[in-house]
This record gives C-alpha cells, sequence and structure tokens, in this order.
C-alpha cells in the first residue's frame, strides 16, 4: 500500500508542477506570422543552395519591396555571370525585374515569385554593366510586407545551364 500513496503523490506533484510551470495541457501558442527578418533569412537560405562548383559571388543585396530596387551590377571580365533572385511577401505573389545592359538594345523584363523558397536564376555573358530594377511596391505606413535578396556570381562557363543569355532570350 505504501507505494501506491507515493506513487499517487509523485503524479499529484507532476500534474501540479505542470499548470505552474504552463507545461502541458494548455493551448497551443498562436502561430507568429509573416515577420521580415524570418523572410530575409529564408531568402538568404535559398539564394545559397544549388551554387555551382568554382562560383563566385561578386555583388550581393537585401531590401524590402517597399523601398523597390534599383542596382548596378558590374559584369566584366571573361566568365559568364548568374544573377540569382528570391521575393518573399505576405502581399505579393510575384514583381517584375528589369534587367537591362549600358548601351544594349533595351531591356527584358521577368516575372519573380514571392513565394518562400523560390529563385529565379538567370544567365548571361560577361560584357558592360547591367541595371536590375523592381518598381517599389506601394503600401500605407506599416511594416514592410515584402523583402528581396539578390547575388550576382561569376559561373564556369561549363556549368551555365538552361538558357545562356537571359537577356537575348533564347528559344523555346
Amino acid at each position: 500500500m505504501r507505494i501506491r500513496h507515493s506513487l499517487v503523490l509523485v503524479l499529484v506533484l507532476a500534474a501540479a508542477t505542470a499548470l505552474v510551470t504552463g507545461c502541458g495541457g494548455g493551448p497551443a501558442p498562436e502561430p507568429k506570422g509573416w515577420e521580415p527578418d524570418d523572410a530575409l533569412q529564408r531568402a538568404d537560405e535559398v539564394l545559397g543552395k544549388d551554387v555551382p562548383a568554382g562560383a563566385r559571388v561578386t555583388m550581393r543585396g537585401t531590401g524590402f519591396l517597399k523601398a523597390g530596387m534599383d542596382k548596378s551590377l558590374e559584369t566584366g571580365g571573361e566568365r559568364p555571370y548568374r544573377f540569382d533572385i528570391a521575393c518573399d511577401s505576405e502581399e505579393s505573389s510575384r514583381v517584375t525585374l528589369v534587367l537591362s545592359r549600358e548601351g544594349g538594345d533595351g531591356d527584358r523584363s521577368f516575372d519573380v515569385s514571392c513565394t518562400a523558397g523560390e529563385v529565379t536564376r538567370l544567365n548571361f555573358p560577361a560584357g558592360a554593366a547591367l541595371t536590375a530594377h523592381i518598381d517599389p511596391a506601394p503600401q500605407d505606413d506599416s511594416p514592410p510586407a515584402g523583402v528581396v535578396s539578390w547575388q550576382l556570381l561569376t559561373v564556369d562557363p561549363e556549368t551555365v545551364q538552361g538558357c545562356a543569355d537571359a537577356l537575348a532570350g533564347c528559344p523555346g
């Protein structure tokens, strides 16, 4: 009998401790929702995936969709380049990236998905500088509701996959 009383006492103390410390049986915590810092971290993580051997990051940046993007990308040298861009937003499903080359024949638009975990990768040969532009997303005074993270890489010509010159366009 003495063992049963001890067991009951241990169970009662464990239950009381759970109630006092908030462990066990309480309601599940509320989901946190979309946070800019988490979105930037997700975008940066996805950019780090699928980087070919021998590639070198030459430029990198992040920003809020509220501010848009207007960057000059230096693309001189002999090796081809790849521009990777990731967007994460709770309000926009996609944004339009416009790339143009100094002295080139106009510009070219690309849809960039703002879904966490997706990256748009664009290849182009070395040459005159490029301009990468995304129009600012109009918002009220609320906190930013979208982020963009990007990197410019030089790659070995043998590792270029898909279209070798996204600016000129590729058949298919």
